[in-house]
């Protein structure tokens, strides 16, 4: 058998799965009638798990003698890291400085990995964004962020 990409995919989607389904044990799944907060991570992760299966077979069986394919081609490997880079920028920042700045960062530092993106475009994207988040989650669902915090 080779190891192609939609393995590491399959590997992952069980790996998380599994990781969901075994905390969100801990939190009670309830009923069906009276869903508990386990609930919700237990069946999205049973349900990636099943993906996660499902999609490795599936490509053991579709790509058998097939030779294997690149986890990440080499055009790709700048904006994985860009990407990744961003989200752990993103998860740093949104305690320290709040919201809104770390959202900034997430959405300035992802924009590099497109070699495409004009950089005019950047500051009505980053509204934009903001602009959605403080809409649904701060003014409509009135959850309590953090917008700005400059406790370092």
């Amino acid at each position: 058998m080779t190891f192609h990409a939609d393995h590491a995919v399959g590997i992952l989607f069980v790996g998380i799965g599994g990781i969901a389904v075994y905390l969100g044990l801990d939190y009670g799944f309830g009923s069906l009638s009276e869903m508990g907060p386990g609930a919700l991570p237990v069946l999205l992760g049973t349900t990636l798990f099943i993906f996660g299966v499902a999609l490795i077979l599936q490509t053991t069986m579709a790509n058998a003698g097939a030779a294997a394919t690149a986890l990440i081609p080499r055009g790709e490997i700048r904006p994985f890291l860009t990407i990744l880079a961003a989200l752990l920028v993103f998860g740093l920042l949104i305690d320290r400085l709040g919201l809104l700045p770390g959202v900034a960062a997430l959405v300035g530092i992802g924009w590099l990995a497109d070699k495409r993106g004009r950089a005019r475009e950047l500051p009505i994207l980053v509204l934009a964004i903001v602009a959605v988040i403080l809409g649904i989650f701060h003014i409509g669902l009135g959850i309590p962020f953090h917008l700005f915090d400059w406790s370092f």
